[in-house]
């Protein structure tokens, strides 16, 4: 039997400015941001090879679970991940009616959610509950995406 645990999630920034005056007194800007989610207990993680350059459900959240679906009110951390090396990816959150929220994510470059409501109006008012995560890119472009949930 599983027994829940909590992910621990490090993000790293490194990046030291110099100032090209002969010393060695380069600006810090490194940063180390890390989190933890508490009880843990279903995680997916799976590689995805888009088929063509159609908008594509990789992911659905709603009361039940089943096959790529999720408990929505348990989803605690998403990950995606575009795994191509030149080409971005759209990745967004959709409730499937009025709302949805996409973004850009640059090749070999990540993001992350860490829930699942969208808004789509302006000024986003009301957050409306998600029904899918939803990608679209070139076709073959791979990605990875992680779920956690409790």
């Amino acid at each position: 039997e599983l027994t829940a645990q909590s992910l621990t999630v490090t993000i790293t920034e490194a990046l030291a400015v110099d100032h090209a005056n002969g010393s060695t007194n380069d600006i810090d800007f490194a940063q180390t941001y890390t989190h933890t989610y508490g009880s843990i207990a279903n995680v997916s993680k799976r590689i995805v090879k888009l088929a063509n350059t159609n908008l594509t459900e990789v992911a659905t959240f709603g009361s039940t679970t089943a096959d790529g679906a999720f408990v929505r009110a348990d989803v605690r951390y998403i990950r995606v991940t575009n795994l191509d090396s030149s080409d971005a990816l759209q990745v967004g959150l959709d409730d499937e009616a009025s709302d949805a929220g996409y973004t850009s994510v640059a090749a070999d470059s990540s993001i992350i959610y860490t829930g699942t409501t969208v808004e789509g109006d302006n000024g986003g008012s009301t957050l409306d509950n998600a029904t899918a995560l939803k990608v679209k890119g070139s076709s073959n472009q791979q990605l990875e995406v992680f779920i956690a949930s409790v």
